[in-house]
């Protein structure tokens, strides 16, 4: 009883002492969270009074709108994220982004680098106290590292350091290295440069490579070479998250196979083959946005038609878009340009074309550009390689018969192909790769190597060099940093 009354007594004086207090000074503020308002004062005495030892208020932030420019963006892949959840996947060429969560501590971070360049923030973390548009993502070219050359014939393969300052190539100790029977037709890399796939087309196989980014070399990863179910492999491809690759097969086969891939050990796993509309689906590709695949049909009824699937991002079950569409004849080279919009298929046949078709963002449907009438004329027979730069401004076709190589520079409103001045040009053949920034271009042809440097504005090369390397090379990929 005693000191039940004591406490109610030194209450009472304390409570005294408050109010006192907050009647002798002057308001100056009216906030319930600043213990020097009148208001935070007497919610303070009630709460006193009524023995409620809960806080007196929660402070609470405003939240705003996070957004900022984007600059130098010529390459799909990047994604974007704030405060390590909320993500934004950008588009190629995007100048702008924009988080639709408000939230009033913002840390903007690239979650994934695009493919072929690398981006950095700046201003980008901190207390909205207001709409926030200043953050800055600003990209660039990812340098070259390293040329890799599939030959084919020979079977081995030639690796190669690249002058970055003037794209001459060096071969690195060591080089060719032996694919053992594999004999690779087709090669790709991951996206983030750490793994290599070869397509073996004499033991049916995928060999997979760590690669050392230190010197170029090449290790073969546990587990490899991986089996392929049925078919002779042709040409593979990667998407750009890394997590899916698709596998051509050779004539008479009409199949085509998917795998997933561990971004960790590089291992493929088998998740299932698609019947294509014809036989020899020898060159496959995905979009630039990864979310379609592609087939150009070589032999048979069907021969120069190309293929399409909806590709599943979370279990990479391929679905098809419709009806193939038709072009030429042997469609065994086919690409899409980098921002997504066109698909280009080089006809191996006489006569050597090339068809433009556009793609649906929807539904991945193509469509050939009306009045383009039978596609474009290489000059020459044979077109067994195509390319368009990193800016999407130029193609080239790689023509067997004669040895040269077609350019053209690409309408960017119609996808439309004009042919570059002195084109076709002498010594190309074989496989074409170019570097990110889009300076040089480097073609297989016989059994050698040759850089170009590339006219930035005109797309004209001019041959730097050359190097020996094995018997024909079917496939150059550049591994990038």
């Amino acid at each position: 009883m005693v000191k039940n009354l004591t406490f109610w007594i030194a209450n009472l004086f304390l409570l005294m002492l408050l109010f006192f207090l907050s009647d002798c000074r002057a308001v100056e503020l009216s906030n319930p969270c600043d213990p020097k308002s009148k208001v935070f004062n007497e919610t303070l005495l009630l709460k006193l009074a009524l023995g409620d030892g809960s806080p007196i208020c929660v402070s609470s932030r405003t939240p705003f709108t996070i957004s900022g420019t984007i600059t130098g963006l010529l390459s799909p892949g990047l994604v974007l994220q704030n405060n390590g959840g909320e993500e934004q996947i950008i588009s190629y060429g995007a100048t702008s982004f924009r988080f639709p969560t408000k939230v009033a501590d913002y840390l903007v971070t690239v979650k994934s680098q695009p493919r072929f360049y690398t981006c950095i923030v700046n201003n980008g973390s901190g207390r909205a106290t207001s709409d926030i548009t200043n953050v800055e993502v600003s990209c660039s070219p990812k340098q070259a590292g390293y040329l890799i050359v599939s030959n084919v014939t020979s079977q081995n393969i030639s690796i190669y350091s690249i002058n970055p300052s003037t794209g001459t190539l060096t071969q690195i100790a060591g080089s060719p290295i032996s694919s053992g029977t594999c004999a690779p037709r087709g090669i790709s890399l991951s996206p983030d440069s750490n793994f290599l796939y070869a397509a073996c087309q004499v033991e049916n196989k995928i060999r997979a490579y760590a690669i050392n980014r230190s010197n170029g070399s090449l290790s073969e990863i546990s587990g490899s070479p991986f089996d392929v179910p049925s078919g002779s492999p042709t040409k593979l491809a990667i998407d750009l998250t890394g997590k899916w690759l698709v596998l051509g097969t050779d004539n008479p086969f009409a199949t085509i196979h998917m795998y997933s891939l561990n971004n960790t050990s590089g291992a493929p796993t088998f998740l299932g083959s698609y019947t294509t509309s014809g036989a020899q689906p020898y060159t496959v590709t995905f979009d630039s946005t990864g979310k379609f695949v592609y087939a150009g049909i070589g032999v048979g009824a069907n021969s120069g038609y190309v293929d399409g699937w909806t590709l599943n991002s979370t279990t990479g079950a391929l679905t098809s878009v419709g009806a193939s569409v038709s072009g030429g004849v042997n469609a065994i080279e086919i690409t899409t340009d980098p921002a997504g919009r066109y698909l280009y298929a080089a006809n191996y046949s006489a006569p050597g074309r090339v068809f433009v078709y556009t793609i649906n963002s929807i539904s991945g449907v193509l469509a050939q550009i009306a009045g383009l009438g039978p596609g474009f004329s290489t000059v020459n027979d044979g077109p067994d390689s195509i390319l368009v730069d990193p800016k999407s401004r130029f193609l080239y076709v790689g023509n067997q018969t004669p040895s040269n190589l077609a350019g053209f520079t690409i309408d960017s409103s119609t996808g439309g192909l004009t042919a570059m001045s002195g084109s076709p040009f002498s010594g190309f053949s074989g496989a074409l790769a170019m570097d990110p920034s889009g300076t040089y271009l480097y073609s297989g042809t016989g059994g050698n190597v040759r850089a170009f440097s590339v006219n930035a504005s005109t797309g004209v090369p001019t041959l730097i060099g050359t190097v020996t390397a094995g018997i024909d090379q079917t496939g150059l990929v550049i591994v990038s940093y």
